[in-house]
């Protein structure tokens, strides 16, 4: 009897301890970017369940909240994530523990959302995410994951990691400024999710920042000057980092120096062509810092082999005007989420990785599975997901030819690419018949065999053989078809937001063409088909992971 009284002193005793926590959680209005773009994203985070649990009192600070209209009286304008500054200072007036500040910014036809977390008492940046989007209706379908993920790296306890100042870049040579900070701040986001420092965001405005970049600065006097604006921030390390432009190549390079003695304790180099393959860079190079892979949402770098496909809007089908075109290509416009897509189709190593056995005519470890029904594709992508520890996206009911597989479009796990999907990822921006041009050679990809024949293109050939289209995926024409989730049927014509295809069929949609497609079929637009259950020596799959 006195021991469950005890046990119930105690958990009142505790309770009563967690009821005088003093955290508490700020959302400030985001900036940059449409203004109802950003009130509509941080309304959303402010209803979040992952947020309400991890914080004692969450607080929707609105532009028309009357501290905040007393604030921006008497301080400029927030300028976005770099003037760090102003926002500690709004927290401190609004009695909140922590800050959670957005900015929005335009790339192209996309829109890129950075979503951070700030200790106002120790003027830290503990955690953030990133995600692209080229409508504000993909944004729903981002925040929850982007929320759990604040949630868990604002839970840590960084009290032991030594601090590392983040200043702006100290070099920009060639390379749009704007651009260059965006990339900073998506660097700072990976190096923040890390275990490896914490880190201090430079608190200067706006235009002292501006005026330094415009000053001319070399070698060990840069660094020199990078070392002094990190002494005030009481940091043991500083981030040095630089962007030139190369010819066609862009160079990102970061320096973590020791304060003290001027020391380097890590660097890190990436290299990259389009401003979008540098943000796929960013947590890469965070990483490298880090010691450790960065984890969590966009700020993930993406799973091995595979390729982050930013998602955008594009016209699906083919014009009447081209050569070897079918009659139900019927162009449209589709809009599609990002998603991660294989670099290569599933090869024959990595179903015996995960299926123990290998079904395939032409034998190889880098060469393509084939004969794989779709129902079999459905098992591998179920079962590589089970094996490391996400959730399959399918659920796969009856037996044999008569099963049924629904989608859980929640899931994190591997998946087929819908039509879509694949189109987009295949034409990769062109517009064309296929992403090389106009035309195709078989010095391009492997088609244009026959079945028995004992010529050289007449079998398959290993993954990546050829050169990849212009978002780095390989054999998106030609070695195998590839099975696609959507059953075979006729297209829209109106616009679609991530479509899934007919609602049934008798048959599943396969893509790209295959070592003994003729060129009609292997073109970006081009359609074939196959029974589920059918196993074809030219036939088999890549696989997709949702970004969540």
């Amino acid at each position: 009897m006195k021991k469950g009284l005890l046990f119930v002193l105690a958990a009142l005793i505790a309770l009563a301890a967690y009821g005088q926590k003093k955290e508490s959680l700020a959302l400030l209005p985001f900036t940059g970017g449409q203004t109802s773009d950003g009130e509509y994203i941080v309304q959303a985070f402010a209803r979040q369940r992952e947020l309400r649990e991890a914080f004692n009192k969450v607080t929707l600070i609105t532009r028309t909240t009357q501290a905040f209209m007393q604030f921006e009286q008497r301080f400029q304008r927030m300028s976005g994530l770099t003037d760090a500054d102003t926002i500690f200072e709004l927290g401190k007036q609004l009695n909140a523990t922590h800050v959670i500040a957005g900015y929005i910014t335009k790339l192209g036809n996309q829109n890129l959302v950075l979503v951070s977390i700030l200790d106002v008492e120790s003027l830290q940046q503990i955690a953030g995410d990133y995600r692209t989007y080229a409508n504000i209706e993909e944004v729903a379908g981002m925040i929850p994951g982007m929320a759990k993920n604040l949630a868990r790296y604002a839970a840590r306890d960084t009290s032991e990691l030594p601090g590392l100042s983040v200043p702006p870049f100290d070099n920009v040579n060639g390379v749009n400024e704007s651009d260059a900070q965006v990339l900073a701040q998506i660097l700072a986001i990976g190096l923040a999710n890390g275990n490896a420092y914490t880190v201090l965001p430079r608190t200067d405005s706006l235009a002292k920042v501006l005026e330094e970049h415009r000053r001319q600065r070399t070698g060990e006097t840069d660094h020199e000057r990078v070392r002094r604006l990190g002494r005030g921030r009481n940091a043991q390390y500083v981030l040095a980092s630089s962007a030139q432009r190369l010819g066609s190549l862009t160079s990102f390079t970061a320096d973590v120096l020791n304060i003290q003695d001027g020391s380097y304790k890590d660097g890190a180099e990436e290299q990259y062509r389009a401003f979008s393959e540098g943000i796929d860079l960013m947590p890469k190079l965070a990483a490298a810092l880090n010691g450790t892979p960065v984890s969590g949402g966009g700020g993930s770098p993406p799973p091995a082999n595979m390729v982050r496909i930013a998602g955008g809007t594009f016209t699906m089908g083919s014009p009447a005007s081209e050569a070897g075109r079918y009659d139900n290509e019927i162009q449209h416009t589709v809009r599609v989420s990002s998603f991660y897509l294989g670099k290569y189709e599933v090869t024959q190593k990595e179903w015996r990785d995960v299926m123990g056995t290998n079904p395939s005519r032409f034998k190889g470890d880098n060469l393509p599975v084939e004969q794989v029904s779709w129902f079999d594709a459905i098992e591998y992508c179920n079962k590589r997901s089970v094996k490391e520890g996400l959730t399959p996206a399918y659920t796969i009911s009856g037996s044999g030819d008569s099963r049924t597989v629904s989608w859980n479009r929640a899931a994190g796990g591997y998946r087929l690419p819908t039509e879509a999907e694949w189109e987009y990822a295949c034409r990769a921006g062109s517009t064309t018949a296929y992403n090389t041009g106009a035309g195709i050679t078989t010095s391009q990809a492997r088609y244009g065999g026959s079945y028995g024949g004992s010529g050289e293109r007449d079998k398959t050939i290993a993954v990546g053989s050829f050169a990849p289209n212009a978002w780095g995926l390989y054999d998106m024409y030609g070695n195998v078809w590839e099975w696609c989730w959507d059953w075979y049927g006729g297209y829209s014509s109106g616009s679609q937001t991530n479509p899934a295809g007919a609602s049934s069929g008798s048959n599943r949609v396969a893509r790209g063409g295959s070592w003994n497609a003729s060129v009609q079929y292997v073109r970006s637009a081009g359609r074939y088909y196959g029974a589920p259950s059918g196993r074809y020596h030219s036939l088999g799959f890549r696989v997709l992971r949702p970004q969540m």
